[in-house]
């Protein structure tokens, strides 16, 4: 089994998606949202692309979530925030959230075998999932603005480390070898080196900390979102 690295949503090639189980990782913050909107109970995660595909999808009891550069979207519910989705009260509603990256990178993964949603929060069962399928895999990491994001490179990192626990014969890209070794030097200290990210700096001048806080939380559930005809899904890997 092969695990690439694709370190920004650009980047990503037809090679690297058809026959592949794909994991899009986008730690601050699609991702870890669209983990805790399943976990607490909304029914699906819509992701769009555009705010008038948002707005167009819009229905009553649906809840709309979405940033730009990190600034809540005027008339939405929601930021792009998993602390802000995480207080709200558990409901079966349906959530379109539209964000900078993470959304766009769903969007190009969606002619892979599966697509998978990963952060930290769900690092161990998402990977784990993944090679369940038995089928080579893609770590889609969004990055931010067109970079890389480190964060998403350190959560891939992880990814990596569960995988070959779980599997002895594993072939992996550089890349991701890099990002194993970056993921294990800084293993015990997310939560300090997440603000120092180009997307954590972000996210403290716009006074989301307590995001940063909550994203860098490792495990802290067993639920995997997939997609399926365009809609994001609940798993939960026992």
């Amino acid at each position: 089994m092969r695990i690439e690295v694709v370190p920004t949503v650009e980047e990503i090639r037809s090679d690297q998606i058809r026959k592949r189980v794909v994991i899009v990782i986008d730690v601050l913050r699609a991702a870890s949202t669209i983990v805790t909107a399943l976990e607490r109970g909304f029914s699906t995660v819509l992701p769009v692309e555009t705010i008038g595909q948002a707005q167009a999808l819009h229905t009553p009891g649906c809840l709309l979530a979405g940033e730009r550069h990190c600034r809540k979207i005027a008339e939405f519910d929601y930021n792009n925030s998993p602390t802000q989705i995480a207080a709200h009260p558990s409901s079966g509603h349906p959530l379109i959230l539209t964000t900078t990256n993470g959304t766009r990178a769903i969007q190009k993964a969606e002619k892979a075998v599966s697509v998978l949603i990963g952060c930290f929060l769900n690092a161990t069962a998402c990977i784990s999932h993944a090679l369940e399928q038995h089928h080579d895999i893609t770590l889609y990491c969004a990055g931010t603005r067109s970079e890389f994001a480190l964060e998403d490179g350190l959560a891939a990192g992880m990814m990596i480390t569960v995988a070959e626990k779980k599997l002895s014969q594993i072939e992996l890209c550089d890349l991701g070898q890099a990002l194993k070794a970056s993921y294990l030097h800084v293993a015990d200290r997310l939560a300090e080196v997440l603000p120092q990210t180009t997307t954590g700096k972000r996210l403290v001048q716009h006074r989301f900390v307590d995001d940063l806080t909550y994203c860098s939380q490792v495990d802290r559930c067993r639920l995997v979102p997939y997609v399926k005809e365009r809609r994001i899904l609940p798993h939960l890997v026992s």
